[in-house]
């Protein structure tokens, strides 16, 4: 498991309810989630393999700084596509 997985995994929440969900949140349709977010696969990625394992609200992204605006634990990763995505780091 690399470390990029490990970061996302334990940054997931599952809310339940029906309000919209904030970014890094777990959903299954971009209705789900808060304006201006879309539910959006991530991936764990081991060398050339690379496995979709979930979804999450979020946006696209080209570098860390485009994930700002989600907040200060938001970074750019990887996907199984040429997409990238703002994930949430854990708290240390």
């Amino acid at each position: 498991m690399t470390t990029t997985w490990r970061i996302l995994l334990v940054s997931l929440v599952c809310s339940c309810g029906t309000s919209a969900l904030p970014a890094g949140a777990v959903c299954d349709a971009t209705s789900d989630c808060d304006d201006g977010l879309t539910c959006l696969e991530f991936a764990q990625i081991t060398g050339t393999s690379c496995m979709v394992v979930g979804k999450q609200c979020s946006t696209t992204c080209i570098d860390d700084t485009s994930c700002a605006p989600l907040g200060a634990n938001f970074r750019c990763f990887a996907t199984c596509t040429a997409d990238k995505m703002c994930g949430e780091l854990a708290s240390p």
